[in-house]
């Protein structure tokens, strides 16, 4: 038997509409938005259905435009570089991913923004009265809702609703909230929300976008060829031209759209599956000795220690006994510098929609047999 819970990192099931949107693309390639011929014109109405499918699922309205991008930290790029003109004061969380800290990170260096990061509470959660209360000084919030390490979360729609009118721009990182939160963006005022397409939406690699308000002018991360205006040594002035230089991914953004709409015609099971499952897995690994870091059950991630041993051993244990998990620091360090474990880094399952109870069965027999081979190496 073979269990696979690393689907914070990539979603393992695909829905059937996937397989068949990337199958007939590569039968049938052509380059949307180039072209005037059947095919091409064909390519592009993918791309266009895909796009309006996304804004109307989330509630985007007529106020606002979604650039394809190849994944959430490309999305987040553009967000953040296309955004800062200097002198913003931007806010964020210690719980964020580095597709957040890092782009935040240089543009600190630069000298182009004044960074504010707000610290866990003891237990590793962000609490949302830190986020509003430092957002009325502030300029630029950027958050996710959801740790993609632990799976502590916050109400990112809750906060957005009370810091929407302090003049605070909210920047969105949906890879691990997108789409158990319900979001409507114009109710919400969240000005961009950037997200994956290879995870809970069930898309494949390489997918992602950006929605961002109409208002909202961004620079362009990347120059060249758009299929308009192409006499013009600068880019295009209106979205989405000016920020989708290059050939769009057609067959991987038709399978998003598939992906998508699965996914959210399934959320209701989806989130009453990830609760059971992760409470009856966060209850026996207590049991079978491990520490584990959150016990939200929410989001289906379930972050856990054995005592000190290196949780990339520990993971090679789970390999072998045929269950996938992530070990390491999950590109979130301010994490592990909360609960100390930069040195030891944490074990990661994170539950799909396909994972059954007999899954979690078989994983929690699994974590007690690597407990006991862990207590032997001592």
């Amino acid at each position: 038997m073979y269990v696979y819970l690393d689907n914070a990192a990539t979603s393992r099931f695909k829905p059937r509409g996937v397989f068949e949107a990337l199958a007939k693309d590569l039968a049938s390639s052509a380059n949307g938005g180039r072209s005037a011929h059947r095919d091409a014109l064909r390519a592009s109405l993918k791309i266009e259905n895909c796009r309006r499918f996304l804004l109307d699922a989330f509630g985007a309205g007529d106020e606002r435009c979604l650039v394809f991008t190849k994944s959430c930290t490309e999305a987040l790029n553009l967000a953040l570089f296309g955004l800062i003109k200097g002198g913003e004061r931007v806010i964020t969380t210690a719980n964020e991913h580095n597709a957040v800290l890092r782009p935040l990170y240089e543009l600190k260096r630069r000298g182009l923004i004044d960074l504010k990061i707000i610290s866990q509470t003891h237990d590793g959660r962000i609490d949302e009265r830190d986020i509003i209360s430092a957002a009325a000084c502030g300029d630029i919030f950027v958050g996710g809702g959801v740790s993609n390490v632990t799976g502590a979360s916050y109400d990112i729609a809750g906060v957005a609703k009370k810091i929407k009118g302090l003049g605070c721009k909210i920047i969105m990182d949906g890879a691990q909230s997108v789409p158990l939160a319900d979001l409507n963006l114009k109710e919400l005022g969240i000005d961009m929300l950037a997200c994956p397409g290879h995870k809970g939406l069930h898309g494949v690699q390489g997918t992602g976008f950006l929605i961002v308000d109409k208002s909202i002018s961004l620079k362009p991360l990347i120059f060249g060829g758009t299929g308009s205006a192409s006499k013009d040594e600068s880019m295009p002035e209106d979205m989405p031209e000016s920020l989708e230089a290059g050939t769009q991914f057609t067959g991987g953004i038709d399978a998003l759209r598939e992906g998508a709409k699965w996914s959210l015609e399934h959320i209701k099971e989806t989130r009453q599956n990830f609760h059971q499952l992760a409470k009856t897995a966060v209850y026996n690994l207590k049991s079978a000795g491990y520490t584990v870091y959150c016990e939200n059950c929410d989001s289906g991630i379930i972050a856990f220690n054995f005592e000190d041993a290196d949780s990339g051993t520990a993971a090679d244990m789970f390999d072998e006994k045929g269950v996938a998990l992530r070990s390491g620091l999950h590109c979130a360090p301010l994490v592990h510098k909360h609960f100390g474990t930069l040195s030891q880094g944490m074990l990661r399952a994170s539950l799909g929609v396909e994972t059954t109870a007999r899954d979690i069965a078989y994983f929690c027999s699994a974590a007690e047999r690597v407990a006991k081979r862990l207590k032997n190496l001592r």
